[in-house]
C-alpha cells in the first residue's frame, strides 16, 4: 500500500525531491571516512529520506480523504429531513394526501401513521363503512403513545352504530386530543342522534371543540356533582351548531366549567329542548348566537306579535360576561333577554325583536344592558321595535348610548323614520353608515328631528342605496342637507349599487 500510494504521489508530482538530492548521496563515498563513519552517515541520510516519504504519503492520503466525491445523481433533500419535520409537513395536508405519500419509498410507507393530525371525510372511503372503521382502527392501534393534535371527522354512514362510534371517539379523546371537530351529516331520528362520550366533558387537553348536529345528554349530571363530570380547563373555542341539548343544565354547566373559554358560538335549529342559554363566564371575549327557528312577525300590526305556544320553546338568554368584547345576536325573537354585564367597550351586532305587549321592563333592561357598547351593527327590525317602543312609552326616555362612536344601520325594507329615534340616544356618535332601499325624500328628512350627534359630533357619513332609481338631483339634495346640518362633518360618501 505504501509503495502504491508513493508511486501515485510521485506520478502526480506530489512528492518533490529536495534540492541537491541524488541516490548516490545516500552512500556518501569519501576516501577520508572510515567504514563505521560511512555506515553512520548512510543511516542518517536514509532516515531523512524516509521522513520525506512519510510526509508526502500523509499529504496524499489526506487529499484523497477530503476530496469531494463526484455527484452522479441529484440528492433527495426532502427525504433527508428528520421524521419530526416530515410529519409536520404532512400535517398540513389532508389525511388522504398524507396517506398517498406512502408509495414514495420504503421510508415513507408508514410515516403517515406518525402524523398527529387526522382529517377524515366518510365520503373518501366509499359506501362501505367497514373500510372507514378499519382505517381509523389501524391509525389508533399503530402507535398508542402518539398524542393527537387535531381530529376532524365528517360523519355520514348508512347505518349508525352508536356503541362503535362512541368507542372510537373515546379512543381519540384518550390520546390527549387538542382540537376536535365532529360534523354529523346523518338524517337520523331524534332518539338516534349521534351522541358524544362522557370522556369529552373531562378532556384536560382540549383547546377547541366544534360539533354539528350531535346530542348532549343532561342525564350525565343527574345525581352527580358537576365539578367531577364536567371540566375543560384548556378549552378556549367552542362552536356548537344544531346540537340537541336534552335540558339546559348541560349547556350552562359546560360554559361555566370552561375556565379559559374566550370564543363561544351557538346556532340553534328548529327543534330542541333548550329552555335557557345562561352565558356566565369570567373569561369570555366573543359570543355569537344565531337562531334558525321560525320567525313570527306581523308587519301589519303596530307591534310585533307572536303566539308563545308556537315559538318552539324559544330559550331565554342571560349574559353575564364582564370581559366580553364582541357579541352577535341574530335571527332571534326571545321571550326573555337579560344582560347582566358585558365589557365596557364591547362591539355589538344585534338583530333581535321583541313581543312589545306586556314586556316593557324586559325591553328597557335589554337596552340598558347594551348601552355601554362602543360600536354597533343594528338591523332594520331592531330599529323598528326600538322606535315603536319609544312611541308606546313617550314619557320614558330611551337609555343613553354614551360610549357609542360607530353605528352601521340597515334600513332595508324599512323606513327612514326609525333611525332618528335611535340616533337621539347616541350623543357622541362619530361614524354613521346606512344601507337603504332608497334615499329618503328631502321632505321626509326635514320633518324628522335632527339628533344632537348630527349637530355636534358626527364626522363620517356613508349612505348606500340598494337601487339605482335615485336621481343625481336627489343625491345632491341629500348631500347639501347633511353638509348643512353636520357641523363637524369631514367625509361624506353616497354609494350606489
Amino acid at each position: 500500500m505504501v509503495r502504491t500510494s508513493l508511486n501515485t504521489c510521485l506520478d502526480k508530482k506530489m512528492l518533490k525531491k529536495p534540492k541537491g538530492f541524488s541516490p548516490s548521496s545516500l552512500l556518501r563515498f569519501s576516501p577520508n571516512l572510515s567504514h563505521k563513519q560511512k555506515l553512520e552517515s548512510d543511516f542518517v541520510a536514509l532516515c531523512e529520506f524516509l521522513g520525506l516519504v512519510r510526509t508526502s504519503l500523509n499529504t496524499c492520503l489526506y487529499t484523497r480523504k477530503t476530496k469531494k466525491p463526484r455527484v452522479l445523481e441529484k440528492e433527495d433533500s426532502l427525504s433527508n429531513l428528520p421524521n419530526d419535520l416530515l410529519c409536520l409537513i404532512l400535517s398540513k395536508l389532508s389525511t388522504k394526501d398524507s396517506v398517498c405519500t406512502s408509495v414514495l419509498s420504503k421510508r415513507w410507507r408508514n410515516l403517515w401513521l406518525q402524523v398527529p393530525v387526522l382529517n377524515l371525510d366518510f365520503d373518501d372511503f366509499g359506501p362501505d363503512e367497514f373500510d372507514f372503521l378499519q382505517f381509523l382502527d389501524r391509525f389508533l392501534q399503530s402507535n398508542s403513545e402518539l398524542n393527537i393534535e387535531r381530529f376532524n371527522l365528517i360523519y355520514d354512514v348508512d347505518d349508525h352504530f352508536q356503541d362503535d362510534f362512541l368507542w372510537r371517539i373515546n379512543q381519540v379523546i384518550k390520546r390527549r386530543v387538542c382540537h376536535l371537530t365532529v360534523l354529523n351529516q346523518l338524517n337520523v331520528e331524534e332518539e338516534d342522534l349521534v351522541s358524544m362520550p362522557l370522556s369529552l366533558y373531562t378532556c384536560a387537553t382540549l383547546v377547541s371543540l366544534t360539533l354539528y348536529c350531535v346530542a348532549m345528554d343532561d342525564d350525565i349530571l343527574r345525581g352527580n356533582p358537576a365539578e367531577k363530570l364536567v371540566s375543560l380547563p384548556c378549552l378556549k373555542t367552542m362552536y356548537l351548531e344544531g346540537v340537541i341539548f336534552d335540558g339546559s343544565s348541560i349547556l350552562t354547566t359546560l360554559i361555566s366549567r370552561c375556565f379559559v373559554l374566550e370564543d363561544l358560538t351557538l346556532i340553534i335549529h328548529l327543534v330542541d329542548y333548550l329552555e335557557k342559554v345562561n352565558v356566565c363566564s369570567q373569561s369570555l371575549k366573543s359570543f355569537k348566537f344565531h337562531s334558525l327557528r321560525r320567525e313570527f312577525e306581523d308587519d301589519d300590526s303596530d307591534a310585533e306579535i307572536y303566539d308563545p305556544e308556537n315559538l318552539f320553546n324559544s330559550p331565554d338568554i342571560v349574559i353575564n360576561a364582564p370581559r366580553l368584547e364582541y357579541m352577535s345576536i341574530s335571527g332571534y325573537q326571545p321571550k326573555s333577554f337579560e344582560i347582566l354585564s358585558v365589557g365596557p367597550f364591547a362591539k355589538l351586532n344585534v338583530d333581535v325583536w321583541f313581543y312589545l305587549k306586556n314586556n316593557d321592563t324586559m325591553i328597557h333592561n335589554f337596552l340598558i344592558g347594551i348601552s355601554t357598547v362602543c360600536e354597533m351593527i343594528i338591523s332594520a327590525r331592531s330599529l323598528k321595535f326600538i322606535h315603536k317602543y319609544s312611541k308606546m312609552k313617550p314619557m320614558e326616555p330611551l337609555p343613553q348610548f354614551s360610549n357609542l362612536s360607530r353605528l352601521d344601520a340597515s334600513l332595508l325594507e324599512s323606513s327612514w323614520e326609525f333611525l332618528p329615534t335611535f340616533l337621539g340616544c347616541c350623543l357622541k356618535l362619530r361614524s354613521l353608515s346606512m344601507e337603504l332601499d332608497r334615499l329618503p325624500e328631502i321632505e321626509e328628512i326635514e320633518l324628522s328631528p335632527v339628533p344632537q350627534c348630527v349637530l355636534s359630533s358626527l364626522e363620517f357619513v356613508k349612505l348606500k342605496t340598494a337601487t339605482i332609481a335615485d336621481t343625481p338631483r336627489k343625491r345632491e339634495l341629500v348631500r347639501r342637507f347633511l353638509m348643512k346640518n353636520c357641523a363637524v362633518l369631514k367625509k361624506l360618501i353616497l354609494s350606489e349599487p
